[in-house]
């Protein structure tokens, strides 16, 4: 099992947003893994995650916007988080996205992206644990509570 801190590192979490839609979200939260050591292309795991209508998923009235790309650009299952406090319109919901994840991911992370996946689903479900990931001051803390929310499940 590949826990989220080893997946998800702080400095590939934006906890401020200035997107005003979800294209622009997405492509926000993705800048940050530029340059990461784990990406053999960017420009390709950029393209591949850019080209499909990334899924969003609501709980709480929360929208989660969980954009990505499967490739073999990356060397091992990659992720950045953006949150936005004003929140981002999606196209066809009422709700607006407050979280966007964006993934590379190799063939053989299939099934650790779904689990992990998963597991920030459930802890959007806990209102507590939204409540905390919502006003989390800076991205070591939203990451830790993401693995200590992951360690509960």
């Amino acid at each position: 099992m590949t826990p989220i801190i080893d997946v998800l590192q702080p400095d590939h979490v934006n906890l401020a947003l200035s997107a005003q839609d979800a294209a622009g979200a997405i492509e926000e939260v993705i800048d940050s893994l530029d340059g990461d050591q784990r990406i053999t292309n960017y420009a390709r795991l950029r393209e591949e995650v850019m080209k499909e209508s990334a899924p969003v998923i609501f709980e709480n009235g929360c929208g989660i916007c969980l954009a990505h790309g499967r490739t073999e650009t990356v060397a091992s299952l990659v992720m950045a988080a953006g949150r936005s406090n004003e929140g981002v319109p999606y196209p066809g919901s009422k709700d607006r996205v407050r979280f966007v994840f964006v993934a590379g991911i190799p063939g053989a992370f299939t099934s650790e992206y779904l689990r992990i996946v998963g597991a920030i689903v459930r802890m959007c479900r806990d209102k507590q644990q939204l409540r905390r990931l919502l006003l989390a001051k800076d991205a070591e803390r939203f990451v830790a509570l993401l693995t200590s929310g992951e360690v509960k499940l």
